[in-house]
């Protein structure tokens, strides 16, 4: 089977042979329809009138995938790859690091960079990870509470709100099991919430596993507290945040969660969530981070890949992305760097009402924890809280 696996992926890429010179193949995580609809509509249409570049959307159920197959490239000097651009996230960009993957920086070259704050700690390091260029920032996400307003009469904004809201309606709140990305940012953002900023910020800015050792159990010891209080009193979490979002969206439980702030209205507008969703961050902060897209080391159209990045970085294609109509991705582009004409493309986008301000956003963000350590995070919570 494990055979039969490897030469499954191997399949899925081995067209690049017989792909054409203006061809970019992209590289991304398949699971959300809206973003592929908007990958194979509007961006794809724009690249080809506008720099007459054939975009190839190849769907991955895992990174780890392209990541494996990039490594078995290295290894066996493979020089044309199947993939010329890969959006990826902190831990698989710290294994293209560690293996050598990347190409070069070349989000300094790109025309578009100059409307981006390069020195931002959120837009220069990855997870923690010092980037340097060898990848670029293309879109911004922040993680938030959805909840139905009709239900939810007194949204909760504390972290001892949000405790004393779960005991007082048992059985209406529950997370996704981690790894799920979204129940893996709930658990660290939940102990980023009991530390409060500042000894969370100095947690992360000298960062030690034997400090996190030390403040662990404190997370381990408010989820233990909640456990009974929540969807069939925590023998069950459900396996992802799509199976979440559809016990909200059946009533099962008055409270999900998402890392798109826009989340909400998107699903409001496709007639998934009750017109009564609404979202909210708690005061002791919400985790934000940005996303990347880079170009391997062995990238067969380098400088195509390039133009589309750059076209990615674009006002046009980030107001575009904004939109929940689309996608609801928050741009990456520095608001104070844009031309008033190009700043107004992007605060006229109507967000919708179930969608927090900018101003509340931003005044929540709290930084991601490095990459490396998410995984042992993940596996103490399955010591603690599921095996225990």
């Amino acid at each position: 089977m494990k055979y039969l696996i490897i030469t499954i992926i191997s399949l899925l890429f081995s067209s690049i042979t017989f792909a054409q010179d203006n061809t970019v193949r992209f590289a991304l995580w398949g699971g959300n329809e809206d973003i592929n609809h908007w990958i194979d509509t509007y961006v794809s249409s724009e690249l080809k009138n506008k720099h007459d570049i054939l975009l190839e959307r190849v769907p991955l159920s895992d990174t780890q995938d392209a990541i494996q197959k990039l490594i078995r490239d290295k290894r066996f000097g493979r020089e044309n790859g199947s993939i010329d651009l890969l959006w990826l996230n902190g831990e698989n960009f710290k294994a293209m690091k560690d293996n050598d993957l990347t190409w070069k920086p070349f989000l300094y070259e790109l025309e578009n960079s100059k409307y981006i704050d390069l020195k931002n700690p959120t837009i220069a390091n990855d997870f923690g990870i010092e980037h340097l260029g060898y990848e670029a920032p293309w879109g911004s996400a922040q993680m938030v509470f959805i909840y139905d307003s009709a239900k939810v009469t007194n949204p909760p904004e504390t972290l001892d709100q949000l405790t004393n809201w779960i005991k007082e309606n048992p059985g209406k709140f529950i997370y996704p099991a981690p790894p799920d990305f979204t129940g893996s940012a709930f658990i660290r953002q939940s102990l980023a919430n009991i530390l409060g900023k500042e000894a969370y910020d100095n947690l992360i800015n000298n960062f030690s596993v034997n400090r996190l050792e030390q403040e662990l159990p404190k997370l381990w010891s408010w989820l233990k507290e909640i456990e009974p209080y929540l969807y069939q009193e925590g023998r069950f979490y459900p396996e992802s945040i799509s199976k979440l979002h559809q016990n909200f969206s059946d009533g099962t439980v008055w409270m999900t969660m998402d890392y798109y702030p826009s989340t909400a209205q998107r699903m409001i507008d496709k007639g998934i969530f009750p017109k009564t969703a609404k979202t909210l961050v708690l005061k002791e902060g919400a985790l934000a981070n940005t996303h990347y897209v880079t170009i391997p080391f062995n990238a067969s159209h380098k400088e195509n890949a390039k133009t589309v990045v750059d076209f990615l970085l674009g006002i046009d294609a980030q107001a575009s992305k904004l939109n929940s109509d689309n996608w609801g991705d928050f741009s990456v582009l520095d608001m104070s760097k844009l031309s008033p004409q190009d700043a107004e493309k992007l605060q006229s986008v109507d967000l919708g009402e179930a969608t927090l301000s900018l101003e509340i956003l931003n005044n929540a963000k709290v930084q991601e924890f490095p990459a490396e350590h998410i995984s042992m995070i993940e596996e103490e919570w399955k010591s603690n809280i599921i095996q225990r």
